[in-house]
């Protein structure tokens, strides 16, 4: 097993903004080649031969007939239906290459690999480009349908050699990928408008006011760590109501501050029982800045960050309606903000 640190940067974009799926000139991260010791091949943090900070494969040929490396910390794409990868390389003069593939993996465990168009690899520094969607026959793993069923991650790279005796080689540097635009959706708040109560803000130090926030009017929440866990706040008038959907996109505006101290940031429905479903925004990684955070809903609910109230069966009985968000930090972890712009679904 080899193990290498490569720079990398990691975003959750905005629709229609390319997202970084690793740079490496950005800061260290792990990743592992399969069964590297066996099949004499590696993947490191290097230099290219124009001097340029990538990694670098390597291989025997006559030793097997493809690498595969996984990410440890895969990265989370933005939902997508189509879009455009690049991928900065350097290949070496009489390349021993056969396909270079990216791999996908949804929320039901499907893997599925994308090949590049290897006719682009010509010898020295390029970019290469593809158009993927989301859908791709060649994958494998449970629930296999040839789909993305979002959320999904990169989980890692691939190449296939020709079979020859030799060894052979591949710098890879940056990768990006920018989806193509999706339509805004519908619009169920604005939080620069839609008046909101924060529960026991005097006791628990905590505030929501509208604002100038990062270039634009916002809702900032304020809290202070050392009075309570966690923030909530829900919406004074009701939201409107959300017919029954077999899986829905909620699309919720975000500007995280500078040191970050917030642990996790949720979005709360409420059914026409009263039951409450808390479902944690997926943040990780988020550089300051606004970001547009997916969060995608399924018919059965399955909150991960729990349900109470009402009838209690723990399933969304419609209509429902978006009724707060919360948010968890550490305790101890001083003051702390962030700011909320609109919340929007889409089917």
């Amino acid at each position: 097993m080899n193990r290498s640190l490569f720079a990398a940067a990691f975003l959750l974009p905005v629709f229609g903004f390319a997202a970084t799926v690793f740079d490496p000139g950005a800061g260290p991260v792990a990743l592992r080649v399969n069964q590297s010791d066996n099949r004499q091949q590696s993947v490191t943090a290097s230099e290219s031969p124009d001097d340029r900070p990538m990694l670098h494969a390597k291989w025997n040929c006559a030793a097997a007939n493809y690498l595969e490396f996984s990410l440890s910390q895969p990265v989370a794409l933005p939902e997508f239906r189509d879009g455009e990868l690049a991928v900065d390389v350097f290949v070496p003069d009489n390349a021993a290459i056969g396909k270079f593939n990216l791999r996908v993996t949804d929320s039901q465990g499907e893997t599925l690999q994308y090949q590049l168009p290897n006719d682009q690899l010509k010898p020295g520094r390029q970019t290469i480009r593809c158009r993927l969607t989301d859908t791709n026959r060649n994958s494998w793993g449970a629930q296999k349908n040839g789909k993305i069923d979002f959320p999904a991650r990169v989980t890692g790279m691939s190449i296939d050699f020709n079979r020859k005796e030799g060894d052979g080689e591949l710098w890879i540097g940056k990768v990006d990928f920018t989806p193509t635009a999706f339509d805004a959706g519908e619009l169920l708040a604005d939080t620069a408008t839609t008046p909101v109560i924060v529960g026991q803000a005097a006791a628990r130090g905590q505030s929501a006011t509208v604002e100038e926030a990062g270039g634009r009017q916002a809702l900032r929440l304020n809290w202070d760590a050392a009075k309570a866990r966690w923030l909530e706040f829900s919406f004074r008038n009701p939201l409107p109501p959300i017919d029954e959907f077999d899986s829905a996109r909620f699309d919720v505006e975000l500007l995280i501050p500078e040191n970050f101290e917030g642990r996790r940031v949720n979005l709360r429905l409420a059914d026409k029982s009263g039951e409450t479903f808390q479902f944690a925004l997926p943040t990780e990684g988020l550089t300051p800045g606004w970001h547009t955070v997916q969060l995608r809903i399924s018919k059965s609910g399955a909150p991960n960050r729990g349900v109470w109230g009402g009838d209690q069966n723990r399933q969304l009985d419609f209509p429902v309606r978006v009724s707060g968000i919360s948010v968890d930090y550490p305790a101890g972890s001083g003051a702390g903000t962030v700011a909320l712009g609109t919340i929007r679904i889409a089917r």
